[in-house]
């Protein structure tokens, strides 16, 4: 018994419980590695149907993509329709990798790019970060009442320890907020002219993509017909080959 509870504690790395199956789905890694798997496959089929002048394989090339157009646009209806599901769900993953910052080294280079690329920092607003164990102002630590250095101004000389002490409070209500009933410490109890503003970005990364989604909506919509036009394409030029090939050969009737 006492050797299969080592196995089992020695099947848990950084990554977590490889059992886990919701950490698995917001991976990087494993996304990229996903999609990436996806797209080989399919780009396979198109150019050994081409190059062989294979009909069954051009038929897989041209049905995968019609699959992944329908696909498409069916996710993007339902998030138009379901903005506000999608918008809570999104805002869950996000607590969720500040609370697992620390846990995994993949999802930490993911949430510290995020957070520089789109100059936000936690989810609705800096103080977000209290959510992560070792960010929380009722801890003791260096850490405490900090944020990630992803989260200082980029026109700082940025170092690893630009965030800490950010959300300092008077210790003297630690029996008002450092609680059981209470996760962090407010934000309008936060100490004043702490110069925040100054030294770490202050809007939330959910904030600023929803801001972000909205001022290139144009420019979005027009990758997004870009992207469809290419794939109906895709399909239109593989069956017109499909068809030439049969008119070759001969295969007007081939199943």
């Amino acid at each position: 018994k006492q050797w299969y509870q080592r196995r089992v504690r020695g099947s848990k790395t950084e990554k977590g419980n490889l059992m886990d199956f919701n950490s698995m789905a917001v991976d990087p890694a494993t996304v990229l590695l996903i999609v990436g798997a996806i797209m080989f496959w399919i780009g396979f089929f198109g150019w050994m149907g081409a190059l062989r002048e294979n009909v069954l394989f051009l038929q897989i090339f041209s049905g995968s993509l019609i699959i992944l157009f329908w696909a498409e646009a069916a996710c993007g209806i339902l998030a138009f329709v379901m903005k506000e599901k999608v918008r809570e769900v999104v805002e869950m993953h996000m607590f969720e990798a500040i609370r697992s910052y620390r846990n995994d080294s993949d999802l930490r280079d993911a949430v510290n790019v995020a957070q520089r690329t789109f100059q936000c920092c936690g989810v609705k607003n800096f103080t977000d970060w209290q959510e992560n164990a070792y960010f929380k102002c009722c801890n003791e630590g260096i850490e405490s009442c900090g944020v990630p250095y992803s989260c200082c101004n980029q026109s700082l000389q940025v170092n690893l320890f630009c965030g800490v002490k950010i959300m300092d409070y008077d210790s003297s209500d630690d029996g008002t907020y450092c609680s059981t009933d209470n996760k962090y410490v407010p934000m309008n109890q936060l100490k004043p002219n702490m110069g925040r503003g100054e030294v770490i970005m202050e809007s939330g990364c959910l904030v600023r993509m929803e801001y972000l989604f909205n001022a290139n909506l144009y420019y979005i919509g027009g990758a997004a017909l870009g992207v469809a036009i290419v794939q109906i394409g895709g399909v239109w030029l593989s069956q017109t080959l499909t068809h030439k090939i049969k008119l070759v050969t001969g295969m007007s009737g081939y199943k």
